[in-house]
């Protein structure tokens, strides 16, 4: 019985983590007190165990401040940060690599000014590369390894992740912590050798992003084919701005 006592004491002092993370794209306005994210924070809560990879997108990037105005988004961000098992990273569209880099450089730039902000905790801890180009050309690699670089210049500790969509060249994995290898439908997933596709060394740092995850899928025979990977999300929709509780759920008990 003194054993079990210890052994008990030890888990609830160490938990154990999940083999993968959630990463997901949180880009559903927050509404009154981010009651609209209610889902997402009783599901963070209740499994303390996941790590969460939320990705924050007020306005297709972080708006034109230096810190959000919305009072929502405001509580919504210190709500998510209070949470020791979720790592905040800001949403910056990169257009393939054809977006200015000037630009690129002001959203990262908005983004690590929100640690600035006296009124909550909103600091975000990486940014999240959208459009990502899989171009095998040196413009494209200078391109991706500047913006990843400048993240971390003025981030400390910034988590870079990139979102190609598809299948990455391995010199993008140099630059960034984690790559989305799939952003598609469930059906088309389906219908795809993927994760073979994927190299061995490089699936601990590739996720995959499943929309349109219809009712009735088995979410967990899924996830436990994706295990060796860095992380994983089952959207509803193809927007990430509708939330399934129960999927929310069933995803979360499956990592």
């Amino acid at each position: 019985m003194r054993l079990y006592g210890i052994l008990t004491a030890l888990l609830l002092a160490f938990p154990f983590s999940s083999a993968l993370d959630v990463l997901l794209p949180l880009y559903l306005y927050p509404d009154e007190g981010a009651s609209a994210w209610s889902d997402v924070f009783f599901t963070i809560e209740s499994h303390s165990a996941v790590q969460f990879i939320v990705v924050v997108n007020p306005n297709s990037g972080p708006g034109t401040s230096s810190h959000p105005t919305d009072q929502n988004i405001i509580s919504g961000v210190s709500k998510l940060n209070s949470y020791p098992n979720v790592h905040t990273v800001g949403y910056v569209l990169t257009g393939h690599g054809t977006r200015n880099h000037t630009v690129v450089k002001a959203d990262v730039d908005a983004y690590a000014q929100w640690a600035s902000y006296s009124g909550a905790n909103i600091a975000i801890g990486g940014i999240y590369f959208d459009e990502v180009s899989s171009e095998t050309t040196s413009t494209n690699y200078d391109y991706y390894n500047a913006s990843a670089t400048y993240a971390r210049s003025i981030m400390p500790s910034a988590q870079v992740v990139f979102n190609p969509g598809y299948r990455a060249p391995a010199q993008l994995f140099e630059f960034c912590d984690v790559m989305v290898e799939f952003e598609d439908t469930l059906a088309h997933y389906q219908n795809q050798s993927i994760l073979k596709q994927i190299p061995d060394g490089l699936k601990s740092q590739s996720a995959v992003q499943m929309l349109n995850t219809t009712e009735g899928t088995n979410v967990t025979h899924l996830v436990g084919e994706m295990k060796n990977l860095k992380a994983v999300y089952f959207g509803y929709d193809d927007q990430y701005k509708v939330w399934n509780k129960e999927l929310l759920r069933v995803m979360a008990d499956a990592v």
